[in-house]
């Protein structure tokens, strides 16, 4: 896979800070508040960061630093008393592409304490599928299942995919292969045993953008 170049950037300072090629601070000693500052507001936090920010920022510092460690989203949430809207709201660009990323964990890091972590900072899956502009896999047979997983990180889902999420996914991909149309959402609702707001909650996309192009199933029938 095509990596980006490594940068270096600064934010009206003397101070230079390297980051790889994912953008994030490499080395991770480097890490300061002016860096914090400078790349809050290049994730869209203009108004500065406040103390729920910082809260959040020295709750990850501190397990990276202390315990060697990152927390999966919904424990770094529960810990902090947060609901996963609240944290949007306040990291725009997400946990790990905004809140870790100011907080200088480093890539390296997140991918040898958990590889699921690395799924929402990897290169867009447009670089390994060809996709439509509306982002459904151009070809149903180039389906796998990190297609699926890569769609899904744009979701931030608090566990990833569950079995759940897969029968519905699989569900999708036999009907269309023997009867090559997309069910309707209320064929997938009864043959999975779940109501609409069950499969909005599991696919935040919605049925045709969220659960029919993680499924790989293209943009028209």
């Amino acid at each position: 896979m095509d990596h980006l170049p490594p940068k270096t950037l600064n934010f009206g300072e003397d101070k230079t800070y390297n980051l790889d090629e994912y953008g994030f601070l490499d080395p991770p000693e480097q890490w300061d508040v002016n860096f914090a500052n400078g790349m809050a507001r290049l994730q869209g936090i203009y108004d500065g960061l406040t103390k729920e920010h910082w809260d959040f920022i020295h709750y990850i510092r501190e397990k990276f630093l202390k315990e060697n460690d990152l927390p999966l989203l919904v424990i770094a949430c529960a810990d902090n008393k947060l609901r996963l809207n609240k944290l949007s709201s306040l990291f725009p660009t997400g946990y790990f592409r905004g809140a870790c990323r100011i907080a200088g964990i480093n890539y390296k890091f997140m991918c040898d304490i958990n590889i699921w972590h690395t799924y929402e900072t990897k290169p867009s899956f447009k670089r390994e599928f060809k996709v439509t502009l509306q982002g459904f896999l151009e070809d149903f047979n180039m389906w796998t299942e990190r297609f699926a997983h890569l769609v899904s990180a744009e979701w931030e889902l608090p566990r990833g995919l569950t079995t759940k999420h897969w029968e519905v996914i699989y569900f999708l991909r036999n009907c269309y292969l023997i009867t090559n149309n997309i069910p309707s959402v209320f064929e997938v609702c009864k043959a999975n045993n779940l109501d609409i707001e069950d499969l909005k909650e599991l696919f935040p996309g919605g049925y045709r953008r969220g659960a029919c192009r993680i499924a790989g199933l293209p943009y028209f029938s």
